[in-house]
């Protein structure tokens, strides 16, 4: 009985154990023209600094790390190959993380809190000029509290990026909750796709409550997928509209489909205001009549707290490691655009 006892009270210790997580203090990464990069259970505040800079580097995985308290990003990424973010913790930062004209990048299963901008900063995610193939913004979650978050702008953002035929760009089953609430930038989005242009790219399953002056929109870009996501707002001082589509890239947008969309959305008047197109910059989009608006949802479609969605392991001490030549991104069909 005496052992049974002592093993039942070593299983509990090793569950208690696994909730909290342990890092390492580090001073902000800065890592330019490598391979084969594993950053792992950090702790960095990055001040006037980004917590981590990566320029030109391949096969990297940034894991398990908690980033906060930065003028700058969370993650920025220039030129880089093969990047996996997943499994951090980002908050109170100017931008959560910035991958520019890389290729193959996975923001997957992370939580944001209180992104602060200003504009053209203070997204949770954006690409900008990431291209496919397998490139994801996929199961994370974002919360901005108001009255903390200073000036939260388009929180996942796919910008001048590109996807390619059965491989788009992916915004999977992100959990989002807060955003812009001020004018201080025209408007911003919970979710933008074709943000000046772009191909191939598809929002599926996300969930978004008061996301900003609009939900979710597609700002222009062809070969563009909205569909199947939960859209919800209260009357927020700059709420507008739950689900838009206009074209202001400059570019021709084509093939855009915006369908099976659960909307229910106040302005800031307390008026309902679920969906809006612009005929002046583009057609009808395919799918528009299917979206169900005026939605039987409210803010109960998210659970209270969204910031458990990690498994805290413990850090294995080593940090940066070398060697790792290729890592496995969420398990999400790469042609799931297609279906």
């Amino acid at each position: 009985m005496k052992k049974l006892i002592t093993i039942i009270l070593l299983v509990l210790s090793a569950g208690v154990f696994a909730q909290g997580r342990r890092y390492k203090v580090n001073s902000p990464v800065v890592i330019s023209g490598q391979n084969n990069i594993t950053i792992k259970g950090y702790l960095i505040t990055g001040g006037a600094s980004n917590c981590i800079y990566l320029r030109d580097c391949s096969n990297v995985h940034i894991t398990k790390c908690k980033l906060k308290d930065s003028k700058k990003v969370g993650i920025l990424l220039e030129n880089c190959q093969n990047v996996l973010i997943d499994s951090c913790y980002i908050t109170n930062v100017q931008t959560g993380v910035n991958a520019k004209n890389s290729v193959t990048v996975k923001v997957n299963s992370n939580y944001f809190r209180n992104m602060n901008g200003p504009f053209p900063a203070g997204c949770a995610v954006q690409f900008n000029n990431v291209s496919a193939p397998a490139s994801q913004i996929n199961y994370n979650r974002v919360e901005n509290i108001a009255g903390e978050a200073q000036h939260p702008q388009d929180l996942l953002s796919v910008y001048k990026s590109n996807g390619m035929p059965g491989d788009s760009i992916q915004v999977i089953g992100n959990w989002i909750r807060g955003g812009q609430v001020i004018n201080d930038s025209g408007g911003a989005a919970g979710i933008v796709l074709g943000d000046v242009g772009g191909t191939y790219q598809v929002a599926r399953f996300n969930v978004v409550i008061n996301g900003g002056f609009v939900g979710m929109q597609v700002q222009g870009g062809s070969h563009i997928k909205m569909d199947h996501n939960t859209i919800y707002s209260t009357p927020t001082a700059y709420s507008n509209d739950g689900l838009s589509y206009g074209n202001y890239s400059g570019q021709p947008s084509t093939d855009v489909e915006i369908s099976y969309n659960k909307v229910k959305f106040f302005n800031k008047k307390g008026d309902e205001v679920d969906c809006w197109w612009d005929p002046k910059t583009v057609s009808k989009p395919k799918g528009w009549e299917t979206n169900i608006l005026k939605a039987d949802i409210d803010e109960k479609i998210l659970p209270h707290r969204i910031d458990d969605c990690h498994t805290d392991d413990d850090d294995d001490g080593r940090g940066i490691g070398r060697g790792r030549r290729g890592h496995k991104g969420t398990k999400t069909s790469s042609n799931e655009d297609d279906k």
